[in-house]
């Protein structure tokens, strides 16, 4: 997950500052813009105007999608704020993985200490005044034993809701040729088989399907700029297959794309599990120039009954398997 971090900009955390310390802000709608978490629009404390009232105007004037970070009043010590991540059903699964992320990224670089709620909205319009305060850490007073039940069952609803909602999201799309490339792939074939996938509209599409007949050629078959799925069995030296699934997600990549495909994995995985395609290894690799390097230094963990190493097996390292002589 190197490099996949949103950052907050410097007028979101300066905004951020400007109202712990003069107490004029009731909230702060964010947004994501590029690789950054930026301001969008600030609402300001009005005098002798409740919260809730106040939550009523901002539910009006907010968009989807975006982080909206209330603040709670509070009597002493620093000011309080539940971030509401408002994020309705209809977008791309990008972007809802986009902010699934965010939200914690966010609340990182401002400070965990500066929040006492976060909960997910598909629907901003329909949240209430009463469920924002809800969503808080810690309550605001003694409650009797039901009290606290009742809350805790609200929470783990919210919670199971939130998860519902965020699976929902997955399974992406596959293309027709996708589908009958995997197909292909479940038939064990004679020969060494590289198929390579990557996301395009929220849809998983064959980038190439090469028979392999050397090891060299592997490195040649990468996209060194953007992030891809393979699925590589190995037969070159080997009448035993070995399959690799491989994760190949470039540094350079945009910080999009590696949520995008860092959350479609296991959903590809299980798709794979579901057609009965075996995966002997799962690999992550971030340098795109090395690839069979790699699968070098991973194939040395799996060997045949006899003991002879697969392909790619390392040189057995300097004292192991050796005959040893006695001290005399």
């Amino acid at each position: 997950m190197n490099g996949q971090v949103l950052r907050v900009s410097e007028p979101l955390a300066t905004q951020f500052q400007t109202a712990q310390e003069t107490n004029t802000v009731r909230c702060i709608e964010a947004k994501v813009t590029g690789e950054q978490l930026v301001v969008n629009k600030v609402f300001q404390i009005h005098e002798g105007v409740q919260a809730d009232a106040e939550w009523a105007s901002i539910q009006a004037e907010c968009s989807t999608p975006s982080l909206v970070l209330f603040h709670i009043a509070t009597s002493n010590g620093p000011l309080k704020w539940i971030l509401v991540a408002s994020v309705c059903d209809t977008l791309p699964a990008r972007d809802k993985m986009l902010y699934a992320s965010a939200r914690d990224c966010l609340k990182q670089q401002l400070g965990l200490a500066y929040f006492v709620g976060d909960v997910h909205t598909t629907n901003l319009s329909a949240f209430t005044y009463r469920d924002v305060v809800s969503t808080m850490h810690t309550t605001t007073g003694p409650l009797s034993d039901r009290e606290v039940l009742l809350k805790e069952e609200a929470l783990l609803e919210r919670d199971l809701s939130v998860k519902s909602s965020a699976m929902n999201v997955l399974p992406f799309g596959m293309s027709a040729a996708c589908d009958t490339a995997l197909i292909a792939f479940s038939k064990k074939g004679t020969s060494s088989t590289w198929l390579s996938m990557r996301m395009t509209n929220e849809e998983l599409v064959v980038d190439a399907s090469v028979h392999i007949t050397r090891d060299d050629q592997i490195n040649a078959l990468v996209d060194k700029e953007q992030p891809s799925f393979v699925l590589y069995r190995s037969l070159v030296d080997d009448p035993t297959p070995t399959t690799f699934f491989v994760y190949i997600c470039p540094e350079a990549a945009n910080v999009r794309l590696k949520m995008t495909y860092s959350t479609a994995k296991a959903s590809l995985l299980h798709d794979l599990q579901r057609r009965g395609i075996l995966v002997d290894s799962t690999i992550e690799v971030t340098d795109a120039w090395n690839v069979l390097e790699a699968l070098q230094g991973n194939s040395s963990k799996h060997e045949h009954d006899d003991g002879h190493p697969k392909v790619f097996a390392r040189p057995a390292a300097p004292g192991r398997g050796r005959a040893r002589g006695r001290r005399s």
